[in-house]
């Protein structure tokens, strides 16, 4: 009986220091999650609106066409393999997983009254959105997410481009 108390109570000191570290670790890392942000209350919207509407507006390939001809800033959700194989031309690299290393480069390109677009890997990738949410509690209201990413643009039919882009 003994042994096992003794075996719950190091459980307990290690998971509890684990925590620390973590939380420790999130809390200086450059990447780190601020686990006390609101991301819930931020509106996602499906679609064309009538009106003028806070939130992430979520469109299809003639919409983002649309955009993008009329010389909207495009955001590259994906890493930095995937955007170096192959990207949307002119799109801009912002990792959503190394958000923190691409915030100050990607930022000044963006404007707060300006809308542009995010897009990712394909229809189930949410690392666009996921950005989308994160911008929108920045102070970005005019954000758009091309749901289709870039296989919906491979689908159809449009140019590719490599390398590096800013």
């Amino acid at each position: 009986m003994e042994r096992i108390r003794y075996g719950i109570i190091q459980a307990i000191i290690l998971t509890v220091i684990s925590f620390v570290t973590a939380f420790t670790f999130n809390a200086f890392s450059e990447n780190g999650i601020n686990p006390f942000r609101k991301m819930n209350g931020v509106p996602v919207l499906d679609g064309f609106q009538t009106e003028e509407v806070e939130g992430i507006r979520i469109v299809g390939i003639d919409e983002f066409r649309s955009l993008l001809d009329g010389g909207g800033i495009v955001l590259d959700s994906r890493t930095a393999e995937d955007y170096d194989q192959g990207h949307v031309p002119g799109a801009i690299l912002f990792d959503y997983f190394e958000f923190g290393s691409y915030l100050d480069t990607v930022t000044p390109y963006l404007s707060f009254d300006e809308e542009f677009a995010i897009y990712c890997t394909g229809p189930y990738c949410d690392d666009s959105e996921l950005l989308a949410r994160e911008l929108f509690t920045l102070g970005y209201r005019k954000i758009t997410v091309f749901r289709g990413g870039l296989e919906g643009w491979l689908e159809a039919g449009l140019p590719l481009e490599t390398g590096m882009h800013y």
